[in-house]
């Protein structure tokens, strides 16, 4: 009986390993796969908005901006909230760092047409802060008349550390 408590102990030890060495989630991030928002309304802008570039802000987290060599981080989720418009040329994406130390992430967005046709994919970097969450803007890029066809969004739900 022992014998077969370790067993069933180690058995379960190994388990948790290999879910925790393959990122598996343990249920808090619903939705696991695309994440639509359409976009909407109109408006004369004579903004130009043709550069791709994000803005960040951060919330939660320790602050702390260390780094580890010793083991790859895990991925970062990322939740869309939502999409760009005529209003708002970009898509805005909550990103969560798991991981104990800090890292940048690639966040990647869709900018998809009404019949589902890419518009539009950015990816940007975002600096994450120990088990923090910041919120990015990902502009749509190609000024008004491409942010025009934008009709609704995905976000790539695990954001890769950047190497």
């Amino acid at each position: 009986m022992n014998t077969r408590g370790r067993g069933l102990r180690f058995a379960a030890v190994i388990g948790f390993v290999v879910l925790s060495l393959t990122g598996f989630s343990t249920g808090r991030h619903h939705g696991i796969g695309k994440h639509h928002s359409s976009g909407g309304g109109c408006s004369s802008s004579s903004q130009d908005h043709d550069t791709s570039r994000h803005t960040t802000t951060t919330t939660g987290g320790s602050g702390s901006y260390s780094s580890s060599a010793a083991a790859s981080p895990s991925p970062a989720m990322a939740v869309l909230v939502s999409c760009a418009s005529v209003q708002k040329p970009y898509a805005t994406v909550r990103v969560s760092n798991p991981n104990t130390t800090a890292g940048t992430f690639d966040v990647t967005v869709t900018f998809l047409d009404a019949e589902g046709g890419i518009v539009s994919t950015q990816v940007d970097r975002a600096r994450v802060p120990a088990s923090g969450t910041v919120t990015v803007r990902e502009y749509v890029g190609g000024g008004d008349a491409r942010v025009s066809r934008v009709d609704h969004c995905e976000v790539r739900d695990l954001a890769p550390a950047s190497s």
